[in-house]
């Protein structure tokens, strides 16, 4: 049964107050002041969200290259000058700093969530788009693996850009530029074996996602649907890796493994279900879907193994791993900064 491409998460983009940048003597001094002032001024609008992400992530890119020309030195910052970021997810709660690494990190962080943004609303149902979203879900990625490395020497700052949060992002990312793979893999009709792996690799990522979700700092400072969705797409994907992982091992008649795998993705799926609340309906649906097919290849398989074979049905705790294949990567920073590729896509 084929199951319509599913949703995919957006990442929001951080809100800045206003900042005076004649207050610094370098900034005030440069040829370009009022290039960048006009520039973060477009910046700190009220509703980025409102723009088109391709025109903001084009925005944040030209400020980006404005501060490089005019500073690049942040222990000369003048103290008088400061910026002010919102957190991402909890925008009532912000921070401030006299710091221009805070200031380039925020706006990596915004390019981004623009990118996420722009994957997240590619139609998939082509490969042209399948492959689009899947570069910029890796461009989103590197940004914010980038805003970690960026912070690492920053005292304080919000949730949103703690290392914790930039490294479940990154993983979230590469999730589902995986997940977009996985939708390649099958429209391609590769093998059930090249399909599980690359299957179980978007289970991993989701599910190292889902577990930095559930635990301090970022516990309870996401959306509860942010988390079931999450937790939702791991469980997905790890019956999808073993529903394809089970058609193999039919084809082999090994019956006993195949029932045993089943039974393992449908439990997966039957307990997400159950604990995953908030989700987007279409999830469910795709679970449903899934466990329908999943159901129909048990039906199968047990009546062949009851007729015919008679093979012992292995414990799930015996089950081996199942193999993974990542066919992604995080971008470079040079990459996501490089107007050259503001219109072009990475492939994975």
């Amino acid at each position: 049964m084929s199951r319509p491409p599913s949703p995919m998460l957006s990442v929001p983009e951080k809100k800045t107050a206003a900042a005076e940048l004649f207050r610094d003597r370098h900034f005030f001094g440069a040829a370009s002041f009022s290039e960048i002032r006009d520039a973060r001024a477009v910046v700190a609008v009220p509703n980025p969200q409102a723009q088109p992400p391709a025109s903001r992530r084009a925005l944040l890119l030209r400020y980006h290259r404005l501060l490089f020309s005019a500073r690049d030195d942040p222990c000369a910052f003048d103290e008088t000058l400061s910026f002010a970021w919102h957190d991402a997810f909890r925008p009532h709660l912000k921070h401030a700093a006299a710091s221009l690494r805070f200031e380039k990190a925020a706006l990596v962080f915004n390019v981004g969530a623009a990118a996420s943004r722009i994957a997240a609303a590619v139609s998939r149902a082509t490969e042209e788009g399948v492959r689009a979203a899947c570069g910029e879900f890796q461009r989103a990625a590197g940004a914010f693996r980038a805003v970690g490395e960026m912070m690492e020497e920053e005292e304080a700052t919000t949730v949103d850009m703690s290392s914790q949060a930039s490294a479940m992002l990154e993983r979230l990312m590469l999730a589902q530029a995986q997940e977009c793979c996985f939708e390649r893999a099958l429209a391609a009709g590769r093998s059930p074996p090249v399909c599980s792996k690359v299957a179980r690799q978007a289970a991993l990522y989701y599910e190292e996602a889902y577990a930095a979700l559930v635990a301090p700092p970022l516990q309870n400072h996401f959306e509860r649907s942010w988390v079931s969705h999450v937790q939702l797409k791991a469980a997905l994907f790890n019956a999808e890796a073993c529903y394809r992982y089970s058609i193999e091992l039919h084809g082999k008649t090994e019956i006993g493994e195949e029932i045993s795998r089943l039974q393992v993705g449908i439990k997966a799926l039957v307990d997400a279900k159950r604990t995953a609340r908030g989700a987007p309906g279409p999830l469910y649906d795709y679970a449903f879907r899934l466990e329908q097919d999943m159901n129909k290849s048990m039906e199968t398989a047990k009546e062949e193994n009851y007729r015919v074979y008679l093979f012992r049905i292995p414990a799930a705790e015996s089950l081996a791993s199942l193999p993974a294949a990542s066919l992604v990567r995080s971008a470079s920073l040079s990459e996501i900064l490089d107007p050259k590729t503001e219109s072009s896509t990475q492939s994975p």
